[in-house]
């Protein structure tokens, strides 16, 4: 059974202590409040380069002494950035846990941030980029976003730009993180079976000593603009994404019942775009659902890869999907739906690091926890009729946008695909 409690410290950091007592293992996780949503055209991509640079050496420790010390203890660290958090993490058997702690608090208190080391993280992050260019979904969704919230820094790709990545200067580390790097914009959340003391401890010794800045954290938005746009690539396959205007999650009910109507159209091997476009016509390789909710603004989107002969096809069908929608949902699809939301998420609440990264968000988002109990009651609620008048809100026509990288059609063709149901 978890017991969950949350520590404040003086200086605003906060820690989520999650414990089960009859696991063997732990799993952690450092969330910072740094992200390419908070960044400006000339920064694009320096929290994800500072994610790269703390591994590569502390005042105390080389980057091989980081692989070494991690590896001698048999757990496993990593990290990631998105448009909104920098997150750190680990997981480790439950004796380890202190190292595995002490080695995440170092690179994060300690990194020299050495100029030959920016030098050599530059050519890595630059064949980065090269190789998402190279990817068909990554590409189509990055240009999918720079267009549809063009103006905001969600909009912007995570990795940034060869030309602001060879700006990127040992200064401008420096500066981003004594911004962002501070204890009111950090969450560090335990999940699993470890001593409450001694990582509160360690927390206290890295961290305690740090003094509140009073940077409050305002969560970037943006605007949603209706869009077509292609991207011409030699790809064997092309890449589609259909979206629309999605929801806040400041709402938890209507964020949630969104990703019911998401879930359902494309959300498993019996939902409706997938028996439609995959199994029953053969139109699509792969065809999924998805619904994004930052703080003010929000896409569900629906991606597929899928032939040139075969898109207007599988548009002229989606677009009917679509329009039919909020009128062919049934008992049974929302039960199914459940089922299928609920045992995804009770299978990750019974994984440490799902759980510490969820605790984490949520505290992020919302400042507070909900029991897993009370999730399960939230979702099991949702009713057909809230799904259908969700749909009816999202999935508006007047304000599709498409996405297409590829062996494309022409813009003013895929506008004319968008405008029939039948071909």
């Amino acid at each position: 059974m978890n017991k969950t409690k949350i520590i404040n410290f003086p200086n605003g950091l906060r820690i989520v202590l999650d414990k089960n007592e009859n696991l063997r293992t732990c799993a952690f996780g450092i969330m910072v409040a740094s992200g390419s949503g908070y960044e400006t055209p000339e920064t694009a991509g320096t929290s994800h380069f500072i994610e790269h640079m703390l591994f590569r050496g502390t005042q105390r420790r080389s980057a091989l002494d980081l692989a070494v010390e991690m590896d001698e203890i048999g757990g496993r660290v990593n990290a990631y950035t998105t448009s909104t958090l920098t997150y750190f993490y680990a997981h480790t058997l439950t004796e380890h846990t202190p190292k595995a702690l002490d080695i995440i608090c170092d690179i994060l208190t300690s990194s020299k941030l050495c100029e030959e080391d920016i030098e050599l993280e530059k050519g890595v992050i630059k064949e980065e980029i090269a190789m998402y260019q190279d990817s068909p979904e990554d590409l189509c969704l990055d240009t999918f976003y720079e267009n549809v919230w063009k103006g905001s820094m969600l909009a912007s790709n995570i990795l940034g730009t060869v030309e602001t990545v060879e700006n990127i200067t040992r200064e401008k580390l420096v500066s981003h993180m004594k911004k962002f790097y501070v204890p009111e914009r950090m969450i560090i959340s335990f999940s699993g079976n470890f001593n409450e003391e001694t990582v509160i401890g360690i927390c206290e010794k890295y961290f305690g000593s740090l003094k509140y800045t009073g940077f409050e954290t305002i969560h970037p938005t943006a605007v949603y603009k209706p869009q077509i746009v292609t991207v011409e690539k030699d790809f064997f396959q092309n890449q589609l994404i259909l979206g629309f205007e999605g929801l806040s999650f400041t709402d938890k009910t209507e964020c949630r019942t969104a990703d019911f109507v998401s879930a359902i159209l494309s959300g498993g091997s019996s939902s409706k775009l997938f028996q439609t476009l995959r199994e029953k016509l053969g139109l699509v390789y792969s065809v999924d659902c998805s619904n994004i909710c930052h703080y003010n603004t929000g896409v569900l989107m629906i991606d597929m890869g899928l032939g040139y002969d075969s898109e207007e096809k599988a548009l002229a069908q989606t677009i009917k999907i679509i329009s039919d929608f909020p009128n062919i949902v049934t008992e049974k699809d929302v039960a199914v739906a459940k089922e299928h939301i609920v045992s995804s998420f009770v299978m990750g609440s019974e994984n440490v690091s799902a759980r510490a990264s969820r605790n984490a968000r949520a505290i992020f988002n919302y400042g507070c926890l909900e029991s897993d109990d009370d999730k399960i009651k939230s979702l099991r609620s949702i009713t057909a009729d809230q799904i259908r008048s969700c749909a009816e809100k999202i999935l508006d026509l007047k304000k599709i946008s498409l996405c297409a990288v590829g062996r494309t059609h022409s813009a003013d063709e895929y506008k004319k695909f968008l405008t029939q149901k039948e071909v």
